[in-house]
């Protein structure tokens, strides 16, 4: 059986509300890393893993929605003007710098990317009608 991350914490405290949710819905979930970041918690990208059955993601993610975890739009970029879901994102010069940047920081100091700083304001573009939002 093949199991898929779908949170990451340093600690356990902050995924047992959700396992246990999860558990009560029937659904199989394990802990990976819990007891190694227990004991080498000073390691910033050690974390501790809440992991699903590939099986129930689908179930999962509708709990993830109810639950608050997860937006209802979450991986969905759609064109507003033509409903289109191919689009594709458009990276300022200064954004691909912080990109680069931001990954060689985390190379040098094994780190997890700061994606969600980055893409905060992201534009995008319809491949279907060239409309920019």
């Amino acid at each position: 059986m093949k199991f898929i991350t779908i949170k990451e914490s340093h600690y356990v405290s902050d995924l047992a509300v959700l396992k246990s949710r999860l558990e009560s819905e029937g659904i199989q979930c394990r802990l990976k890393n819990e007891l190694t970041t227990q004991v080498i918690n000073y390691i910033p990208s050690m974390q501790v893993e809440l992991q699903v059955a590939e099986s129930d993601l689908d179930r999962v993610k509708q709990i993830l929605v109810e639950t608050g975890e997860l937006p209802e739009s979450a991986g969905k970029t759609v064109c507003p003007k033509c409903g289109s879901e191919k689009v594709k994102m458009k990276l300022s010069f200064k954004k691909r710098v912080q990109v680069l940047f931001s990954v060689i920081a985390a190379a040098l100091f094994i780190t997890s990317l700061p994606m969600d700083k980055i893409f905060a304001n992201a534009r995008f573009k319809c491949l279907e009608c060239g409309n920019e939002f």
